[in-house]
């Protein structure tokens, strides 16, 4: 009697769905604030630390954002950023999925 109670209180008062947005999410306009020739400062200063540097390539930086309402991935983007050995920005990919 008790679990019943409790799984019906539970079911009513569960969403049916979770709403998760995780990672850096960056504008276009942040995202075009960066240019190739930019050092990792700059760019650190310009739209902040990324979400990942590259276990074996530690001048590759991640900044990664996803937005997922229940099993559906609502919009998800990628910005990897490749630097040099002297900490200049040489490579910009970007990848969106709405």
């Amino acid at each position: 009697m008790v679990c019943s109670i409790s799984c019906t209180l539970l079911q009513q008062y569960t969403p049916k769905y979770f709403d998760v947005k995780q990672g850096n999410y960056l504008p276009e306009c942040e995202i075009n604030r960066i240019c190739l020739g930019m050092t990792k400062f700059d760019v650190s200063s310009s739209i902040g630390a990324p979400t990942l540097q590259g276990l074996l390539e530690p001048n590759i930086w991640y900044y990664i954002f996803y937005h997922r309402t229940g099993n559906k991935i609502i919009k998800h983007q990628i910005l990897a950023l490749k630097f040099d050995i002297n900490d200049v920005l040489v490579t910009i990919n970007k990848e969106v999925i709405v």
